[in-house]
């Protein structure tokens, strides 16, 4: 009943990848997966001589109501709650090296990711093209409820590593991205994670659900 329900909505990939952000992107491929992270307040952590893999410094969610369709983003509403983050945890878009975006392989759904994406980060910077976007959807599936684990879990490898690991098959972007005018590059090789004028490594995870759920 799942195969069909999702058929039906043509949500899936009908060449067997994921293609995230690359072109010829027309769904995606499910994955199934499981993953658990032990959540510490930092000073706790640090007093118990834990090993600390990240630090969490902001999040939020919502729900963007009404829209054009049940699997269809508002992406006004994700760059509300993308800017609200940000501003919570203090942080300036500028000092961020890394977005694991979303990332469904959907051409409308990861375009207007991005002009969320775009819009939050334009209000408090002007540089382009300087920071890392990728989805793990493209190299595991879309796991769905454990999708956001997943993406946690690729950001800490990657903090932990100092490396930026490739999103399968994006070497051609969707066009429709319009990369060029955003502070974003898809990440499509590894890559070292060189730190922005000496600042901590900084990731940013955004997320959605069908029906109009926001993470981030």
């Amino acid at each position: 009943s799942k195969y069909l329900s999702l058929c039906q909505r043509r949500m899936l990939a009908t060449g067997g990848k994921t293609r995230s952000y690359g072109v010829g992107d027309d769904g995606f491929v499910p994955g199934e997966g499981v993953g658990s992270f032990i959540l510490k307040p930092l000073e706790n952590a640090i007093a118990d001589n834990d090993r600390v893999y990240g630090v969490i410094v902001g999040s939020a969610y919502d729900h963007s109501g009404r829209s054009n369709g049940y699997s269809a983003p508002n992406p006004n509403s994700q760059a509300e709650l993308i800017d609200r983050t940000l501003r919570t945890a203090k942080v300036s878009p500028d000092s961020i090296g890394c977005v694991e975006g979303h990332g469904t392989g959907t051409p409308f759904g990861d375009s207007l990711e991005v002009l969320s994406l775009t819009q939050a980060f334009q209000r408090r910077t002007s540089k382009k093209q300087y920071c890392s976007l990728g989805s793990v959807k493209a190299n595991i599936g879309h796991s769905e409820s454990a999708a956001g684990i997943a993406s946690m879990t690729k950001v800490l490898l990657q903090l932990q590593h100092h490396q930026l690991a490739p999103t399968l098959y994006s070497i051609d972007a969707n066009p429709d991205l319009q990369l060029a005018d955003s502070p974003f590059y898809l990440q499509q090789s590894l890559a070292p994670w060189d730190r922005i004028d000496d600042q901590p490594r900084r990731a940013l995870i955004n997320s959605f659900g069908a029906g109009g759920v926001n993470a981030c």
